[in-house]
């Protein structure tokens, strides 16, 4: 996407080493992370779910995924991880949804989608998921609940 707006034409191999060597510096980055970069709303609210029995996916085309679970001390928290190594559609997509309802042997009816973008609430809503919105994706269109805080999703699914 990047490259589309260069004014030089790349090759398939050029734009996959240079693919690379922009995650490489994204890892570098990400190396920095720590648990302190996890707000205490997030880590209650995961805990609480769990506490009340509910299984948790998470859903991200990054394939840095478990590497920043990891980082920020969450990698246990998710009882299945569905990253950009094991889809092939972005999201407004819904196949990273699927695939982790499918892991968790539910039925996208029978799932939430929490998300913080738009494309993320659409990619919920085009699988059939009842979405939640937070932050930019709070009013969105396609979101059937709007919340401020993450801990919110514990008033909703009582």
């Amino acid at each position: 996407i990047i490259l589309e707006k260069a004014k030089k034409e790349y090759s398939k191999e050029e734009k996959l080493s240079l693919a690379e060597k922009k995650n490489n510096i994204y890892r570098e980055l990400l190396k920095n992370m720590t648990e302190e970069d996890v707000t205490e709303d997030v880590r209650y609210t995961l805990k609480e779910l769990k506490n009340r029995g509910y299984l948790i996916a998470i859903g991200s085309a990054s394939k840095n995924t478990k590497f920043i679970l990891e980082r920020i001390g969450l990698i246990n928290a998710f009882d299945e991880i569905v990253d950009g190594t094991m889809i092939t559609h972005s999201k407004p997509d819904p196949e990273v949804f699927l695939k982790a309802a499918s892991l968790l042997s539910f039925t996208a009816e029978e799932c939430y989608v929490v998300e913080d973008a738009k494309a993320g609430i659409e990619a919920g809503y085009r699988g059939g998921f009842t979405t939640i919105g937070i932050q930019d994706a709070k009013d969105y269109i396609h979101t059937d609940y709007g919340i401020d805080d993450l801990s919110n999703v514990l008033k909703l699914i009582q």
